[in-house]
């Protein structure tokens, strides 16, 4: 109903048949005349579907499903861990937002492992992602923590602009980067001082969007402000220095879905028929409670052991 992507207002109208409504969702006008609606026709009746929704250290969570769960239920022990991503108490200044169209199936885009990370993005093998000491956790619904471990190098090579890559807000960079992803196509990350949460809307069975947001913390000075402007989208954006080459890969994944065969994951399994629920920086067995999850979900059968 409401296609403008901020601001403020006292009125929603839809633009179909001209129903408005206030910003309680009570509906207050619509074009008629006497005789139009039935005797028994009354405004009151026909308000707005209210969703659930939860706030949580800052952020907005809502739904319309009535089978969603309560919100605790539904994070499963994350709310320590969506307080460290968004700096630590969720009192965010926006920076601004970018959009993204990936040619990709959604389930290609949610399939993001970190056992890529520090293979295919030049910028991760610069912070010596693959030799992270970092660690991943994974929930019953399929939900992710990442905590990654990060070192500056000593040179910042072929950067015109080493401050991409400087860490200024403090902490240790043991948790240098810091990512909640919520099954199965949403999530938020710190990384170095970028603060930034991402989710997706799949558009067709081959095209998927992506919305950025970035922020800064209201307790940073200016020249925080700035540091975190000039990184958000050039470290982490759709064509940011860590993350440029994943819209031409997810393509490329995509494409090769259409081929004969199966995915299967090896980094980090130690077991084919046990869901763990912890792993390693580098291990793409993280993906697997959420699949799990998506599997249950959607009534399949399990293959048996052996």
């Amino acid at each position: 109903m409401e296609t403008a992507p901020r601001g403020n207002k006292l009125r929603f109208g839809c633009p179909y048949h001209r129903w408005t409504f206030d910003s309680t969702g009570r509906l207050v006008g619509c074009p008629n005349k006497p005789g139009d609606y039935p005797d028994d026709f009354d405004r009151s009746n026909y308000p707005l579907a209210r969703p659930t929704m939860a706030l949580v250290h800052g952020l907005v969570m809502v739904t319309f499903s009535e089978q969603a769960p309560p919100i605790d239920v539904y994070l499963d022990g994350l709310h320590d861990s969506i307080a460290e991503v968004l700096a630590g108490d969720g009192r965010l200044r926006l920076l601004g937002y970018q959009k993204v169209l990936l040619k990709a199936n959604w389930k290609t885009y949610a399939d993001n492992d970190t056992y890529h990370a520090g293979l295919l993005h030049t910028a991760f093998r610069m912070l010596n992602w693959q030799g992270g000491k970092g660690y991943q956790e994974a929930n019953a619904r399929g939900h992710r923590l990442y905590v990654g471990e990060l070192s500056l190098p000593e040179s910042a090579g072929r950067l015109h602009d080493p401050s991409l890559i400087e860490h200024r807000s403090g902490g240790d960079l043991s948790r240098g980067s810091v990512s909640v992803r919520f099954f199965p196509i949403s999530g938020m990350t710190r990384h170095l001082d970028s603060i930034s949460i991402r989710f997706a809307n799949p558009l067709s069975v081959d095209e998927t969007e992506v919305h950025y947001t970035y922020f800064a913390h209201v307790d940073d000075d200016e020249k925080l402000i700035k540091h975190r402007v000039r990184q958000a989208s050039n470290l982490l954006g759709p064509c940011g220095l860590v993350s440029m080459e994943d819209a031409a890969v997810f393509h490329r994944l995509h494409s090769g879905s259409q081929t004969p065969g199966d995915a299967v994951f090896q980094m980090g399994v130690t077991d084919e028929y046990v869901i763990p629920s912890e792993f390693g920086q580098s291990d793409e067995s993280s993906n697997l409670p959420g699949w799990e999850y998506y599997r249950k979900v959607m009534g399949y059968e399990k293959a048996p052991a052996g």
